[in-house]
């Protein structure tokens, strides 16, 4: 675990970062004493688009057709 000053983490901020994401445990100390740890965020993936097959499967759902009816029905009443 690094812990790091606000003004070291300005003048390596570059560095630092690329740290973070090798999976250095990276702290820094505020004026107050305060630690806040970054910690990277896995990236998220792709949606990937549905095929027409896959798409019409889920009209297959008999029950779960009724609630969309019924729900769909419930909202056009709203307006």
């Amino acid at each position: 675990m690094k812990v790091l000053l606000m003004e070291e983490t300005k003048a390596r901020l570059a560095a630092v970062c690329q740290e973070a994401l090798a999976g250095q445990v990276t702290r820094l100390r505020l004026a107050d004493g305060a630690l806040i740890q970054w910690t990277p965020v896995p990236a998220v993936p792709a949606a990937s688009p549905h095929s027409n097959g896959e798409l019409a499967e889920c009209y297959d759902d008999q029950e779960w057709a009724q609630f969309e009816n019924r729900y769909g029905k419930a909202i056009d009443s709203w307006q």
